[in-house]
């Protein structure tokens, strides 16, 4: 019976997990540096991102509208209070429907909340064109590849090496090294 140098189940599991406990460190450091740049992005302020693609207009028109229509509102409310409380017929007889379509309800904070959403995608797009975001998306890139080699690999000796080579590119060694002991103390 000839021997098959494949990979067994267990030793397959024990490089996928190898991959994982070598990158994932380093896959969130890397995240972790991009939410700083995006975030740093975003310090800048929603307001430049605003101008910048003319929202500040329609938001100040509609904050202005607002207004007017809060005054409004509460000068209808006041009017038919005091007609409804000096008329028992119109007390009885008052109502308050306020049915509008979708349209009719956008407000300054739905126009705000959807500029703080796109602002943070258009940070993300940036910070993924930082080092940061190059280096996280080669580590991604890394860690989908060594899997990949695990999975097809015929030869453990070969895989070894093979992603010991891989795993140079950035600086980290596929064979664990233990770290220094401190001298013991007289």
């Amino acid at each position: 019976m000839a021997k098959t140098n494949e990979l067994k189940l267990y030793q397959r599991e024990h490089f996928t997990d190898k991959i994982e406990k070598k990158l994932e460190p380093e896959i969130e450091r890397e995240e972790l540096k991009i939410k700083t740049t995006i975030n740093k992005i975003l310090d800048k302020g929603i307001k430049s991102f605003s101008k910048s693609i003319g929202a500040d207009k329609v938001i100040a028109r509609l904050e202005k509208a607002e207004d007017e229509k809060r005054e409004a509102s509460r000068l209808a409310y006041t009017f038919f209070n005091n007609k409804a409380s000096s008329i028992v017929s119109y007390s009885k007889a008052k109502e308050y429907k306020f049915d509008r379509d979708e349209k009719n309800t956008i407000s300054v904070k739905d126009c705000i909340s959807q500029l703080e959403k796109w602002a943070e995608k258009q940070a993300e797009q940036y910070a993924e064109t930082t080092e940061q975001g190059k280096r996280l998306s080669y580590l991604r890139a890394l860690q989908t590849k060594a899997k990949d080699m695990v999975a097809e690999a015929s030869v453990s000796d070969e895989l070894k090496s093979s992603l010991d080579n891989l795993f140079q590119f950035v600086g980290v060694s596929w064979e664990q090294k233990l770290p220094a002991l401190p001298k013991p103390k007289k």
